[in-house]
């Protein structure tokens, strides 16, 4: 009998073995992985997961499914000693920790076991956008990302310039992030079933080190790392259908129209273009002079 989902921690669980399967066969995952499951539901993804790795830390926080989990991956009793190897069904460090995974900090955790982490999770959609910050500004604990969210803020995700669904969380991804859509999951493979279909996504934090332009590669990592890239792309997008001459006059209006004008035009951007319409590398054009112009870091 399905076990109870709970409203509240937004739970569709994956109840299709055979796409579990496609998931976990996508990671390509080896026995010298450090592995982070966030949110495992009824374990479809981590029974499959655990025979493959070195270390499996699950996070989740809901009690009564961490509980769940944890039982299914050890031999014994909830009251056996959990951190005898013998103990367990096979010879993976298992680690549970019942938390907020926005509240986890994941950078002295990967500290912690001196190496880069692999993350894999069925994420609830209420926490799509701040579990998404949080991993921008954590990118440096992790090897990559292997994701399901739903589909349309998936799209949100992956868009590139001149697609409708472009939007300032596409630019600040684009900045931080080389993401490939793996393949999508119909609603009713859910349980409840969800409104909306999924896709599974797969993140890699942006080697710099493949931008033959230093200067480039430099404005880059800069731009990942600066709030006020952030607050640009942000500023820029709430007047997404303007053109870009028209859509200067109504941001940052401690900066005059003329000069403005004039720092697009030494970008070499064109002003009849829409936000949406902008690659990564004239967004950091525009932010870059802006950045010079009012004296920022």
């Amino acid at each position: 009998m399905p076990i109870k989902t709970k409203v509240k921690f937004g739970q569709n669980f994956l109840i299709n073995k055979a796409i579990a399967e496609k998931i976990v066969e996508s990671c390509n995952f080896t026995e010298d992985d450090n592995v982070v499951e966030i949110g495992p539901g009824e374990g479809v993804l981590t029974d499959l997961i655990v025979d493959k790795v070195k270390t499996l830390t699950i996070i989740e926080i809901d009690p009564f499914y961490l509980s769940y989990v944890e039982g299914k991956l050890y031999s014994n009793n909830q009251n056996s000693n959990r951190q005898t190897e013998d103990k367990q069904k096979n010879k993976c460090d298992l680690k549970f920790f019942n938390i907020d995974a926005l509240k986890f900090d994941f950078i002295e955790y990967s500290k912690s076991i001196n190496s880069k982490l692999r993350l894999i999770s069925n994420l609830p959609y209420e926490i799509s956008s701040p579990i998404m910050e949080k991993f921008n500004k954590e990118k440096d604990a992790f090897k990559d990302f292997t994701l399901m969210f739903q589909k349309e803020f998936a799209g949100r995700l992956l868009a590139k310039n001149d697609e409708s669904a472009r939007s300032a969380f596409s630019v600040i991804v684009e900045a931080n992030f080389e993401t490939e859509l793996l393949f999508d999951v119909f609603k009713e493979n859910f349980r409840p079933m969800p409104k909306i279909d999924s896709s599974v996504m797969k993140m890699t934090p942006l080697d710099l080190n493949k931008f033959e332009d230093l200067k480039y590669s430099e404005d880059i990592k800069w731009a990942a790392s600066s709030p006020y890239f952030s607050y640009l792309v942000h500023q820029l997008f709430k007047l997404r259908r303007k053109k870009l001459r028209n859509s200067i006059y109504a941001s940052f209006q401690g900066i005059p129209p003329d000069v403005k004008a004039k720092m697009y035009e030494d970008s070499n951007i064109d002003l009849d273009k829409r936000p949406q319409s902008l690659t990564l590398e004239e967004f950091i054009k525009i932010a870059i002079k802006y950045r010079d112009y009012l004296g920022l870091e």
